[in-house]
């Protein structure tokens, strides 16, 4: 499989680094190597639009100075570079996430471990680690969770080691799909039904947790049928936008009564909890 590098450096990182990433998350790249002078991001060639590229960078650009190149990279390629800059990722006192050639941590009740190969979840973004971190706020013993834009899988599996019931992740990513997979098998863990597809795959289910770390237009645009699908008293996570997007979202749950429970932000990424009372 081949896939396009995309290397960008920025006059300014911050905060133009972070605009960045939650825009090309909206064309179908979907991961990052973050670094001091800006970003690599990867999408298979496949899914690769260059017109849509260059008109998220001219945008940027406007606002500060930018360049950038395409390569063409190959799997192998790509893991070997996860390889050798993956780092374990400290989420909390109670949890870690680790690829499977770090030594293990025995002293952390929770260990999480992800090779994330060519899918996204792994800690190191601000969005996955708000996730993982607001996910031992919630109560997941004997409760039935839906894990939308799943990815490595790394939020379902936690929720099972949290004494969820039942899980299911839902990506429409073929890769994800079986790298998910993989990782569950890793991990021991056998009560989360992985589907390669949209909601739409999702029988008429009921959830009582519902976590979902997309990106904006799609939360937008799927919020009334999470909501149909949450139980009486269910929450739900939302993640994968800027704190420049919560106003919008917001206005979207609000006409669907959801009441906020807690908001919080980390490097302009942000993270909503929600409830259907």
């Amino acid at each position: 499989m081949q896939f396009k590098e995309l290397e960008v450096i920025l006059t300014e990182i911050n905060p133009f680094s972070e605009i960045l990433i939650a825009r090309l998350n909206e064309i179908n790249f979907e991961a990052y190597i973050e670094h001091e002078k800006g970003i690599k991001a990867y999408i298979k060639s496949s899914l690769f639009d260059k017109s849509q590229l260059i008109e998220i960078m001219n945008n940027i650009a406007s606002s500060t100075k930018i360049s950038y190149k395409i390569n063409d990279i190959d799997q192998e390629n790509w893991n070997q570079k996860w390889e050798s800059e993956f780092e374990p990722v400290h989420i909390n006192d109670h949890c870690v996430v680790r690829a499977h050639f770090h030594n293990s941590f025995p002293e952390i009740e929770h260990e999480l471990i992800i090779t994330p190969k060519m899918s996204f979840g792994t800690g190191h973004h601000p969005t996955t680690f708000l996730m993982l971190n607001k996910m031992f706020e919630l109560d997941f013993k004997k409760k039935k969770v839906l894990d939308i834009g799943s990815g490595t899988g790394v939020l379902s599996i936690l929720a099972s080691k949290l004494g969820a019931n039942q899980i299911t992740g839902v990506d429409n990513d073929e890769w994800a799909f079986n790298n998910s997979n993989e990782n569950r098998m890793l991990n021991n863990v056998s009560n989360i039904q992985f589907i390669n597809g949209t909601t739409e795959e999702l029988d008429d289910s009921m959830f009582d947790i519902i976590l979902v770390n997309i990106n904006r237009e799609t939360i937008i645009k799927e919020l009334d049928y999470y909501y149909s699908i949450m139980g009486q008293g269910a929450d739900i996570l939302l993640s994968g936008f800027l704190l420049s997007d919560v106003p919008l979202i917001l206005n979207k749950s609000e006409q669907l009564f959801l009441r906020l429970v807690s908001s919080k932000n980390m490097n302009e990424w942000h993270i909503l909890h929600l409830r259907k009372d």
